[in-house]
């Protein structure tokens, strides 16, 4: 990839991650993910590996001031949103984890996959799979 490439993708992806806590607080899920879904012939970083893509996620989202408690959500968006711009087959999953004790506030994960291997942290428990964004590359598998 070009030096001026790099340097467009790292603006886009510090910009997008920017901009997702306010979209979250404002948006209901499922127009997010219908924005957070490029067209399938929108594709500016074709080629761009997933390992760099990845890298330059977690790297703007290191120390993070705005959902910490949701920073799976947060990364989970980000990285599904440019790795579908590249043109992978990316998939955004949401998990919710069994809860032990009733009392507590129920706990959910979100993580990205790439033809079935994952991108981003998945569930570090069993997880009931409650939405599957992205599943076919032709368009979004849970609206």
């Amino acid at each position: 990839m070009s030096a001026w490439k790099r340097f467009i993708l790292r603006g886009h992806v510090w910009l997008v991650a920017t901009l997702i806590p306010l979209l979250v607080h404002l948006l209901p899920l499922r127009y997010l993910l219908r924005l957070l879904t490029p067209p399938a012939r929108f594709r500016p970083y074709r080629g761009v590996d997933v390992d760099e893509v990845r890298r330059l996620v977690a790297r703007r989202l290191a120390e993070p001031r705005n959902m910490r408690r949701r920073a799976c959500l947060r990364e989970g968006l980000t990285l599904f949103h440019f790795l579908r711009l590249g043109g992978k087959p990316a998939v955004l999953q949401f998990g919710v984890l069994p809860v032990p004790d009733a009392a507590r506030r129920l706990h959910a994960h979100c993580w990205v996959t790439v033809d079935g291997q994952a991108a981003s942290e998945p569930a570090a428990a069993p997880s009931a799979t409650m939405l599957v964004h992205g599943g076919s590359r032709n368009g979004p598998a849970g609206d």
